[in-house]
């Protein structure tokens, strides 16, 4: 199936996941989320957002991240990295 069905967290890109594959569901879950691994690791912004983590962990996590991809993240995505990775 190649329509979209999922949008990326991250950067807002459509997507096709089939919600019902027991490989989906168990072995890759960040395909629910995101539509790539890259994009998933920097789930690290939700546990900053519900303050799980604070802001130098969160810097910490984001220097581990590829972020040469940024300028095609969600608006409110390079905010708050920007935020994170400038404060």
């Amino acid at each position: 199936m190649d329509y979209i069905n999922a949008h990326c967290a991250i950067c807002g890109a459509g997507y096709h996941v089939c919600q019902s594959c027991l490989e989906t569901r168990q072995f890759k879950p960040w395909r629910t989320v995101t539509d790539t691994v890259s994009h998933f690791k920097n789930s690290i912004l939700h546990d900053f957002e519900i303050r799980s983590v604070d802001r130098q962990a969160a810097r910490d996590a984001l220097a581990e991240c590829d972020l040469s991809d940024l300028d095609i993240y969600l608006p409110e995505i390079q905010a708050r990295i920007e935020e994170i990775l400038h404060s």
